[in-house]
């Protein structure tokens, strides 16, 4: 467990309650956010297009048949075309070798029109153990998911970097949509991974120098993992005004865990269903029990239909902005 940033030493506010926690009026959908963010990229792309004769182009690495890596390219792709981006699938046998996969990335970084290279993740196993080498082979130019090592430090030591990850962008979009400063604020973070719970910590503790990412700094940040007994993590969570769940385990935020009006945000996405009307209609979850906590939050985003839409827009905003950086 890691603490950071200091706590403030003056009472301040919680959020305030304008809607009742019963109803929908208390969900926060990605989607309309997402169209707002698509609609500013279809804008921005019509004007690359017309100040470059050229349109912006995004190719992502497919390796081996995942059927939920599937699901996402395709939402990817739709969400480019809409744009007006040339998207491209690569699609490499689920069996291809290291070598073989890090020709494919050096060709794609030699293309000029290429903008925006995805390494689509989680890839087979015979390859995991080199996931970093193969991402850090990406030119930082061309990383639209901002996972290089480069663009990781970049991230770091600037408050305003070139790209942010896109999901950790997504969950920034969402606080920002409720509006209320987190300044004062605790806020819980469950799982430390490398590309999403570090990073959003970062984020939310740090100071900020502009209006709108004051909405989204300042807070005292908590980030539990999976060495953090049970016990303690229902206390953290229990005492937090935010809690943001990115580890993928079904169910694991409770209602009793939540106290009333607090704000959970579910990053999480599972297929391993307990519940049997879940494991028939093969639908996704979240790490939060929706159903329930739902009656105690301030605000809660669904799975699917939360952070994730929000996140492929932040990804095509991602693209835009390395297209007309690598022009510049």
């Amino acid at each position: 467990m890691l603490r950071l940033s200091i706590r403030h030493f003056f009472i301040q506010s919680r959020f305030l309650v304008t809607d009742s926690v019963h109803t929908k009026k208390n969900i926060l959908y990605g989607k309309p956010i997402a169209e707002r963010i698509l609609q500013r990229c279809r804008n921005e792309c019509t004007e690359f297009v017309n100040k470059h004769q050229c349109r912006p182009r995004l190719v992502t690495i497919l390796v081996g048949g995942n059927e939920s890596s599937k699901l996402y390219v395709r939402n990817k792709q739709r969400a480019a075309e809409h744009v007006g981006i040339d998207f491209q699938v690569i699609n490499q046998l689920m069996h291809v070798s290291s070598s073989q996969l890090i020709h494919t990335i050096q060709s794609l970084n030699k293309d000029d029109s290429v903008d925006g290279i995805i390494l689509q993740l989680p890839l087979p196993l015979h390859l995991i153990d080199k996931t970093e080498q193969f991402i850090d082979t990406i030119r930082a130019d061309k990383d639209v998911d901002g996972h290089t090592g480069t663009n990781n430090y970049s991230y770091r030591q600037s408050s305003s970097p070139l790209v942010t990850i896109p999901v950790v962008a997504a969950v920034r979009e969402m606080l920002l949509e409720i509006g209320e400063p987190l300044q004062g604020k605790d806020v819980v973070i469950i799982g430390r991974s490398k590309y999403v719970g570090t990073p959003l910590a970062l984020m939310l503790s740090q100071s900020s120098t502009n209006a709108k990412n004051d909405l989204v700094s300042g807070a005292t940040v908590t980030i539990c993992h999976r060495h953090t007994h049970l016990t303690n993590l229902t206390w953290y969570c229990k005492n937090a005004d935010v809690i943001i769940s990115a580890v993928g385990r079904s169910k694991l935020v409770t209602q009793r865990m939540v106290k009333e009006n607090a704000v959970v945000i579910d990053v999480g996405i599972s297929k391993s269903w307990t519940d049997k009307a879940i494991a028939k209609n093969k639908q996704f979850v979240g790490d939060v029990d929706f159903d329930e906590v739902k009656r105690v939050a301030r605000w809660i985003t669904p799975v699917p239909g939360g952070v994730g839409p929000v996140t492929v827009a932040c990804l095509i905003s991602n693209l835009l902005k390395l297209a007309r950086h690598r022009r510049q």
